[in-house]
C-alpha cells in the first residue's frame, strides 16, 4: 500500500485550503449604467456602450447587478458579455417596458434554481405598481443559484430606489428586506443597487437594521479603494457620497471594495461609477 508521508499530506492540506478559499469568494458589481438618453451629448450611450462592455469583461464579476437599463440596452450587453446568463424585466410592465434592473451571472459557476420581480410598492407582486409617493415604478430583480464551487445556494438581489421621496425609499428598504427573508431563508444573500440614499439617511440605516444586511464598504478588510462617492452627474469635481451598495448577509465576509473612475478619450462610463467587492460566505 502507498504510504503518504506527513509533509506531503500538509502541503495538499494547505493547496486545499486555499482552492476552497479562492472557490468562496465572489466578485459582486453594481453599476448603474444610465439609461440611453440623446440629451447626454458626448456621453450618451452610443458613445459608452462599449466601454461599459469593456470594463464589465476586464473585471470579470461572478455576479453583477445593473440599473437604468432599457431593453435595447441590456440586449447589447447581454449579447456582449459571453460567460453569463441573466434575469431581467421592464419596471413597467414586468416584460419589457421601462427600465430594467438585470441581474448576470457566471454560469460556469452558478446554476440557477429560481428568479423574479418584485414592486418597491404596498403591492409589490402587481407590475407597474408604485408606492408611498414615488415618482417612478421601482422594483428588485432577483435571482437564486447553486453555487457548483462551495456546493450551496446564494440569493442574489438587486435593486434601484426612487430618487425623489425620501418615504419611499425608507417603505422601500422594509419591502426589500422582507422579501430578502422571505426568498433566501436561510441562504447567504448579496443586495446591489442604487439607492438614492447616503449612508445616513434613513433608508441606508433601515437596510442595516438588527443587522441582517451589512454594507460591504463597512467591513471590508482592506481599505476601501478608489473614489468616496459614487454617483459623478458627468462631472471631474468631487461627488457628495455614496447612493450605491453592495450588501451581504450578516456572517459574511467583504475582502475587498471598489469605486471605479472611469473616463475614456473624455467620455465617462456613466454618471454613476461602477462599484465592486469581493465577498466571502
Amino acid at each position: 500500500m502507498k504510504r503518504i508521508i506527513p509533509g506531503a499530506i500538509f502541503s495538499f492540506l494547505v493547496i486545499l485550503s486555499c482552492v476552497r478559499e479562492e472557490g468562496q469568494n465572489i466578485n459582486v458589481m453594481t453599476f448603474n449604467i444610465r439609461f440611453d438618453n440623446p440629451r447626454d451629448s458626448l456621453n450618451a450611450w452610443p458613445n459608452r456602450a462599449s466601454i461599459v462592455a469593456d470594463f464589465i469583461i476586464e473585471q470579470d464579476p461572478d455576479l453583477l447587478g445593473m440599473q437604468e437599463v432599457l431593453w435595447h440596452q441590456y440586449e447589447y450587453l447581454d449579447s456582449a458579455l459571453a460567460g453569463y446568463e441573466s434575469v431581467a424585466a421592464g419596471r413597467d410592465d414586468g416584460q419589457r417596458r421601462g427600465e430594467a434592473c438585470p441581474v448576470f451571472y457566471r454560469h460556469d459557476r452558478f446554476t440557477e434554481i429560481g428568479s423574479g420581480t418584485f414592486w418597491l410598492s404596498a403591492t409589490p407582486d402587481i407590475p407597474g405598481s408604485v408606492g408611498w409617493g414615488a415618482a417612478l415604478t421601482r422594483i428588485a430583480t432577483w435571482v437564486r443559484l447553486y453555487d457548483k464551487t462551495v456546493s450551496d445556494t446564494i440569493c442574489y438581489f438587486n435593486t434601484h430606489f426612487d430618487h425623489i421621496s425620501d418615504s419611499a425609499r425608507v417603505m422601500s428598504s422594509g419591502v426589500l428586506l422582507d422579501r430578502v427573508r422571505e426568498i433566501s431563508g436561510d441562504n447567504s444573500f448579496v443586495i446591489t443597487g442604487d439607492f438614492n440614499a447616503l449612508p445616513g439617511s434613513l433608508a441606508i440605516t433601515r437596510m442595516k437594521e438588527g443587522g441582517f444586511a451589512i454594507d460591504t464598504y463597512l467591513i471590508s478588510e482592506t481599505p476601501p479603494a478608489g473614489e468616496s462617492y459614487t454617483f459623478n452627474g458627468w462631472r471631474e469635481v468631487q461627488g457628495e457620497g455614496r447612493i450605491d451598495y453592495i450588501f451581504v448577509r450578516a456572517g459574511m465576509k467583504a475582502h475587498s471594495h471598489h469605486t471605479w473612475r472611469v473616463i475614456k478619450d473624455g467620455i465617462f462610463i456613466s454618471d454613476h461609477w461602477p462599484v465592486t467587492a469581493t465577498v466571502g460566505y
